[in-house]
């Protein structure tokens, strides 16, 4: 008679036989091998709908998502990610401040003077706020312990910065046109999945391109979310699908500007940083180094679409370039050559109006977040903001998580840099051109 795993012999049912046997309990050890893998599974379950509760909780504690609460520990240490520097200009230009700087005049909200004002940017997680007017600095304060010289991560204000550097590419001449297809620089993508060749540049650009990409900030398993913290944002590509045909309907997402840039560096046979570098950020007199994020890969490839990390000073200089290239195209006879191309910083901030293919005006004029406080016209990274009547904005800016904000005002020749470390409940696009209007 065989024994059990315990080394004693089996009793033998009463009525013997097969019936016997198939009412006959599991052997002692095999019946404890299923109670230590079902307290195992059971844990597992638990587990998981701990971690989904966590998250859930978190989305809802925080309205910026879960991939904001991961950007605070990153813009703070700047992880996950590797550094490509961006030098500063041997030889910097600081810009001349106002002297004396002039009392500003606050939105009403605001408080009526500069004290409650700098009380209210403060409590509204206000890192740094600058104002321009004319290219003179005006109004520099910084809170809670932030520095000038300190770097701050502006996340989606990366793509403006991508902008100009297409724009800088293209005059010369290192990148041909917009309406070349993004496989032509990327050929595995065509590899993948033949439809990848009718996307252009220009549909990556403007964001219609028919990629099927979550953008999603709630959760850590969207697109968005999982190409933030790649270790190698190449292999990626592989997982790319087609929702439908390009040029057709908006959707922002962040993976189209990561693919411009992948291209350009291809197109330039250089890093980003290394062209930023010597195209932009030494020649506009930058004061501080600045630097983007890449994943881990060999060699790194920048994170190009969220992870760019500059002073305020640097990034309200960077915003100035955009004021002198359109104030050249009103000069007469011109004046000195602008660092940017003026024809490109009139294209990429100007409001589209595609008629290919669309079906109503929200998809025909590229609004973003069309049923919100927060809609605004966005064409290659900029955004204007949309008026009672539908009408864009006169001024434009750019936006990134945690309520950091690039504004250009051309009206009042006024440039607004506010970087934060929460949105703080405010649209700060509207309150800067508020408070860019009150000060003309």
């Amino acid at each position: 008679m065989a024994r059990d795993d315990i080394g004693t012999a089996p009793r033998q049912a009463a009525g013997g036989g097969a019936a016997a046997a198939a009412i006959a309990p599991p052997p002692r050890g095999i019946a404890q091998r299923l109670l230590r893998a079902t307290a195992w599974l059971l844990g597992v379950l638990a587990a998981l709908v701990a971690a989904g509760a966590a998250l859930v909780a978190l989305a809802r504690a925080d309205p910026e998502g879960w991939l904001a609460d991961l950007a605070r520990t990153a813009a703070a240490r700047f992880e996950p990610f590797k550094r490509q520097p961006i030098a500063r200009a041997g030889a910097p230009a600081p810009l001349p401040a106002a002297a004396p700087p002039p009392a500003l005049r606050w939105p009403a909200e605001t408080g009526a003077d500069e004290a409650s004002a700098e009380r209210w940017l403060a409590e509204r997680g206000t890192r740094a706020l600058i104002v321009l007017r004319r290219g003179q600095v005006i109004h520099e304060r910084y809170f809670d312990g932030h520095r000038r010289d300190e770097p701050v991560h502006v996340f989606s204000v990366a793509k403006v910065v991508v902008s100009a550097l297409v724009g800088l590419a293209l005059e010369e001449g290192r990148l041909a046109s917009l309406d070349l297809p993004i496989t032509d620089f990327l050929p595995e993508l065509g590899r993948r999945d033949a439809r990848f060749q009718a996307i252009t540049l220009a549909h990556l650009m403007t964001m219609r391109t028919g990629i099927a990409f979550n953008e999603g900030y709630a959760s850590p398993f969207s697109d968005v979310a999982r190409w933030y913290l790649a270790r190698d944002i190449g292999s990626k590509l592989a997982r790319l699908e087609i929702r439908g045909a390009p040029g057709r309907r908006f959707a922002y997402q962040s993976g189209n500007t990561q693919l411009v840039a992948m291209a350009l560096e291809r197109a330039l046979g250089m890093p980003l940083a290394a062209y930023a570098q010597s195209r932009l950020w030494q020649p506009m007199g930058a004061e501080f180094d600045a630097a983007w994020g890449s994943d881990h890969a060999t060699p790194p490839q920048a994170k190009a679409f969220c992870c760019f990390v500059t002073t305020a000073i640097d990034l309200a200089r960077f915003g100035q370039l955009h004021l002198d290239s359109l104030n050249a195209l009103r000069t007469a006879p011109p004046g000195p050559k602008p660092l940017l191309p003026p024809l490109w910083v009139l294209r990429s901030t100007a409001v589209l109006d595609e008629t290919r293919g669309t079906v109503n005006d929200i998809e025909r004029r590229n609004i973003d977040r069309p049923f919100a406080r927060q809609r605004a016209f966005f064409s290659h990274g900029w955004r204007r903001g949309v008026g009672p009547g539908g009408e864009p904005a006169a001024d434009f800016h750019a936006q990134g998580l945690l309520g950091q904000h690039l504004l250009v005002a051309p009206q009042t020749q006024t440039v607004i840099v506010r970087l934060g470390t929460r949105q703080g409940g405010i649209y700060w696009p509207a309150w800067m051109s508020e408070l860019a209007g009150l000060n003309p």
